[in-house]
């Protein structure tokens, strides 16, 4: 029987095998062309900065496209799309591959063509992973999380070593041939893919429009910004060790091409073991607790790394140190994917990714900036020491897993249905509701309904306020804007089962046998 807390268990869906091993070759195609590249930029610049900058254009694209990908992956036909940034991907790792053959690139070049695939990496990736969750049941959700993270990990495992590997016995042209080939098959595991998202019967929102959601929703959730401040702590103080590894493998360990490639899948591997210990340590242990050990094994790892330069000590460190990276970023990963409704769920993806690979890059370049200074090893110790920074961060800003209702959207209203008919085009809907409290529930009423604010403005109020009769002291009245009609319907059909849930706690406050009155008004135009 297939239990949903197996690591396997999401294989049981057909679409999710077929992007599952789609997304292998994705993945082993991103880390064989970053691993190509860093080596190919050793040997053109000796400069720390510009071996840095590698890992800068591969994450920069994310950090400044990954929102707009994740609008487009709730928006558009996600298999179109797909094909179409895949596509690009093929035209620039066709180029990339020639014009190395050619041996023109220099190091300039070098980095353009690697933002260019960190371009389509990072349009493809919202839609690619919210196409995955969506094709699994909400219970095998954490299964399908485990798998997505060890497709990335056994890619970041077996990419380097082959990448490593091929460079020893051939050269970096033909890693970039294979990076083509790879691509290929990420294609056609996208034409055989059957795209099962069904469109929300409301009109569509515009790219601006969506763009405005995204914001209000990030804005207005308290989960989504707790993994935002805990995915920049981590990200900051850990990406040492990925945007310095070719200098360390290179003038520390005196290791070559294939050495490095060792060391990167040595910390992939570990990612995969982590990947496959996950649910049994999430099964055992609280996971702000799981969370704070692996940062703290992340810390030790990298000062290990530091103090003993010995090719075998690091790749077994640094194996345990992939290990405790993949443990905190999927649990991350799991607690903002749990706690967001299928309607944001691209979006809120893109900012985890936005502010990941935006953290990545920008830390990246600035731990290149320092080890030019006091070098890499002692870099290595400085970011060690700023994981215990992290740790309290953390403590700070716990994470949690959502429950179902939390991320389900009713399927009932409270609002009565009104005749659209009636609704002019293009006008602010305004909406009031008038409640009566008495004065002794007055305090708690309050604070219910300031939770329920948070809602209107998450899915989609432009303001939301709450006034106090100056006649009546038990009258309250609630008004909000949303800036049409169309876009008051998505609100309405945006609450979760646990919003509704917390709405009609907070009308049990209201006095009388009538439900609070609720009236509706839109603007008028030219006015």
């Amino acid at each position: 029987m297939n239990r949903p807390d197996r690591l396997w268990a999401a294989f049981i869906s057909a679409p999710f095998r077929t992007l599952w091993f789609g997304s292998v070759a994705l993945n082993l195609t991103i880390w064989m062309q970053s691993v190509a590249a860093a080596w190919l930029m050793v040997s053109l610049t000796s400069s720390p900065l510009m071996v840095a900058l590698i890992q800068s254009a591969t994450a920069l694209p994310s950090f400044l496209l990954g929102l707009i990908s994740g609008v487009m992956a709730d928006l558009v036909d996600r298999r179109r799309y797909l094909l179409a940034v895949v596509s690009f991907m093929l035209v620039s790792a066709v180029s990339l591959w020639l014009f190395v053959a050619m041996d023109v690139v220099g190091p300039w070049m070098l980095i353009f063509f690697t933002f260019s695939m960190g371009v389509g990496f990072a349009l493809q990736a919202p839609a690619w992973s919210t196409s995955q969750m969506d094709s699994v049941a909400r219970a095998l959700m954490p299964s399908a999380i485990a798998l997505s993270a060890l497709s990335y990990s056994s890619a970041r495992a077996l990419g380097p070593a082959m990448a490593g590997v091929v460079i020893s016995g051939a050269d970096v042209v033909t890693v970039f041939a294979l990076c083509v080939g790879l691509l290929g098959l990420s294609f056609v595991a996208l034409l055989l893919w059957k795209n099962s998202h069904q469109p929300s019967p409301l009109p569509p929102e515009s790219l601006l429009s969506g763009l405005r959601s995204a914001h209000r929703y990030v804005r207005h959730s308290k989960i989504v910004k707790v993994q935002i401040v805990r995915t920049v702590a981590f990200t900051c103080a850990g990406s040492a060790v990925w945007a310095l590894l070719p200098l360390f493998a290179e003038h520390q360990l005196n290791a070559g091409a294939g050495g490095y490639g060792l060391l990167l899948a040595s910390m992939g591997a570990g990612a995969v073991v982590g990947a496959l210990l996950v649910p049994r340590l999430k099964a055992n242990f609280e996971i702000n607790r799981m969370m704070a050990v692996a940062t703290a094994v992340y810390g030790g790892v990298t000062l290990g790394v530091a103090l003993v330069p010995s090719m075998f000590a690091v790749c077994a460190m640094l194996f345990v140190g992939g290990g405790a990276w993949l443990v905190v970023g999927n649990t991350n990963m799991l607690a903002l994917q749990s706690s967001v409704p299928t309607w944001i769920r691209g979006r809120t993806l893109a900012v985890y990714m936005v502010v990941f690979q935006g953290a990545m890059a920008g830390a990246s370049a600035g731990w290149g900036w320092v080890a030019g200074r006091i070098g890499t090893a002692e870099t290595f110790v400085v970011s060690s020491v700023l994981m215990l920074v992290v740790m309290v961060l953390m403590r700070w800003f716990p994470a949690r897993i959502a429950d179902e209702a939390e991320a389900t959207e009713s399927s009932a209203s409270l609002f009565p249905e009104i005749d659209p008919q009636r609704i002019p085009a293009g006008g602010v809907v305004a909406v009031q509701i008038d409640y009566v409290v008495e004065a002794d529930q007055r305090d708690q009423f309050l604070h219910r309904l300031d939770g329920i604010g948070r809602v209107r403005r998450r899915d989609g109020a432009s303001f939301w306020g709450v006034f106090c009769s100056v006649e009546d002291e038990r009258r309250i009245v609630e008004r909000f804007f949303v800036d049409s009609w169309d876009h008051y319907l998505r609100q309405r059909s945006r609450m979760t089962i646990a919003d509704q849930n917390a709405e009609r706690a907070m009308w049990e406050l209201h006095v009388g046998d009538a439900p609070p009155a609720i009236s509706h008004y839109v603007s008028v135009r030219g006015l």
